[in-house]
């Protein structure tokens, strides 16, 4: 049976900068001398929500409740500063998914959409359902392939979407090969790169892509702040593009923002305190799930995400009521060729410390496939 440790728990928590704590009853204390009795895996978020920042702001905004966000340019135009572009190539969105899904399904009308398998593909579904189809290029080795991608472009696609990184496998496309994709590919339709997990990168500002939007690319960025900033209860990500396409997307929202979730990300973005202690915890968290892997003679992949993903040489699902029997949520992704996989998140020390002691009796329980 897998333990943590005392020293991992109060490592891995004080990874975490002491901001990041304000507002919670002793989360240290709690995390070493209470055992969590449920572990959310399957979720992929910083498990200790919003900066102190982005609480108090939260508060304040609570007058401004019984009123619509009405103005939306200061936070468009911070990210744009941010970024270095105008306010009209930035429209935020409820969390990032809304943009894909409502941009997906509107472009998909003219042909259909083209993305790798697996890969996070809530948005492609939602777009399914409302008449779309999705085709689906196999990756190579656990990674995207952008060469085969290229090659299955045909005059009917009508959109390319890109996870970077990956959303389960965790990989990250070379730079400069995606560079050089969408420049090529947004010249005849357009690219979307998901960058949910960009802050985990290495040298992260400089792996982005929205230097091709600044350039006129039609290439639309994704991001959220649902992950690594903890807000994904609060509803706000934004997208990166064309004018164009920002109108588009204006087009087909119809709810407005949350007060709370404009606040909150107004106050959160730029927080360099916050965003370097989250990472560092979040990177901690993979190497954990790397030692409980490890110590259970499986597999996984390196992860640049909040999440690793396993081959547990069981039928996946199979795995997740094995593991859910035992209080911990996992993930399972549909690919063929990943029937044995599943993705494990970050979370807690606590819940890690779960994951661990539960995960041998399941891979009792479930014969190997």
């Amino acid at each position: 049976m897998f333990h943590l440790d005392r020293r991992s728990l109060i490592q891995a928590g004080s990874l975490i900068a002491p901001a990041l704590w304000a507002g919670r009853a002793r989360p240290l204390l709690a995390a070493q001398e209470v055992p969590a009795t449920r572990a959310r895996l399957n979720v992929t978020e910083n498990p200790f929500g919003p900066s102190p920042a982005a609480r108090k702001a939260i508060m304040a905004c609570v007058p401004q409740a019984p009123y619509y966000v009405e103005d939306e340019h200061t936070l468009r135009d911070k990210i744009g500063h941010h970024e270095n572009l105008e306010r009209e190539k930035v429209a935020l969105s409820n969390g990032s998914l809304d943009a894909l899904s409502l941009l997906s399904s509107d472009i998909g009308r003219k042909g259909h959409l083209l993305a790798p398998q697996p890969t996070y593909a809530t948005h492609l579904n939602y777009a399914q359902r409302r008449g779309v189809e999705v085709r689906y290029v196999p990756l190579v080795h656990h990674a995207i392939d952008l060469d085969a991608l290229r090659q299955a472009i045909t005059p009917e696609t009508a959109m390319v979407y890109l996870c970077n990184p990956n959303n389960p496998t965790g990989d990250m496309l070379d730079h400069t090969k995606l560079l050089s994709f969408c420049e090529e590919v947004s010249k005849k339709i357009p690219v979307v790169v998901d960058e949910a997990y960009f802050e985990l990168l290495p040298s992260a500002e400089q792996m982005t892509v929205s230097s091709l939007v600044q350039s006129g690319h039609d290439v639309i960025v994704a991001r959220t702040f649902s992950k690594v900033y903890g807000l994904a209860g609060l509803r706000i990500g934004y997208i990166l593009a064309q004018p164009n396409r920002v109108k588009q997307l204006y087009s087909l929202t119809t709810t407005s923002r949350n007060q709370a979730g404009y606040a909150a990300a107004m106050a959160s973005l730029g927080d360099k305190t916050y965003l370097n202690g989250a990472i560092a915890y979040l990177k901690s968290c993979r190497g954990m799930i790397y030692d409980i892997c490890q110590k259970n003679g499986l597999s996984f992949l390196k992860s640049h995400g909040t999440f690793v993903y396993v081959d547990t040489q069981r039928p996946a699902e199979k795995m997740k009521a094995a593991l859910a029997q035992r209080g911990v949520d996992i993930r399972v992704f549909d690919a063929p060729a990943y029937q044995t996989w599943i993705r494990v998140g970050t979370a807690t020390p606590a819940e890690l410390d779960l994951f661990g002691r539960a995960l041998p009796a399941a891979l009792q329980d479930v014969p190997k496939a």
